[in-house]
């Protein structure tokens, strides 16, 4: 029966151990913008259904406004998934909001990965004598499980997010995150605001 917790373990860790996250892969910033406070941001979802610009709006909005930006989703001013730049300049000035930001599908990765495989082990109580002729226990270790090498195929999604003065039409900030593409779409929204919110934290754009 220990054989098997341990055989189980082992083959939980090998494919959950770990999470999906979204990493930034590029940045950039605009050089004179730390510490520039902004009356506001527009968030603007590029998507393909109303619900998933929607979704990925407010929680935006949500996460910047827990850093005490006055942030609204563009989906709260104008419906559907046509959004041009004139109805982003349009919204900006009926929000009252000075920048704009713009998250938009940047592309997918696909590659095949050989992933060797592991064998695990456990270790059996043996009584024994040393030198001396005292007894000892001594851990022997043998094994209890194995995985062969296999091939698995990743594909990655990645996104860019864009920050925009409204008055200027320039370009402040912009970053790029990527990230194993997975299942949940929930869980994917989540992880790539939360490493935009992180990179625009480590730029000084808030704290």
């Amino acid at each position: 029966m220990k054989t098997h917790i341990i055989w189980f373990i082992c083959i939980a860790t090998l494919l959950y151990g770990c999470s999906p996250t979204a990493s930034i892969e590029k940045s950039w910033v605009k050089d004179g913008l730390e510490g520039k406070s902004f009356q506001g941001v527009l968030v603007v979802a590029m998507a393909s259904t109303e619900e998933g610009r929607k979704a990925f709006e407010e929680e935006f909005s949500e996460e910047l406004e827990k850093h005490d930006i006055r942030s609204v989703p563009s989906s709260s001013l104008q419906k559907g998934t046509e959004v041009t730049k004139e109805d982003v300049l349009a919204m900006a000035g009926q929000a009252g909001v000075d920048t704009v930001l713009i998250a938009l599908f940047a592309g997918r990765d696909h590659s095949e990965v050989l992933h060797p495989g592991r064998k695990y082990y456990a270790y059996a109580p043996v009584y024994g004598r040393d030198s001396y002729g005292r007894g000892r226990v001594y851990g022997v270790p043998y094994q209890v499980g194995q995985t062969s090498d296999f091939w698995a195929q990743h594909n990655s999604i990645h996104l860019t997010a864009k920050l925009y003065e409204v008055k200027t039409e320039e370009r402040l900030w912009q970053a790029f995150s990527g990230m194993e593409e997975q299942s949940d779409v929930s869980a994917m929204r989540s992880t790539f605001i939360d490493s935009f919110i992180q990179d625009l934290a480590d730029q000084g754009l808030f704290n």
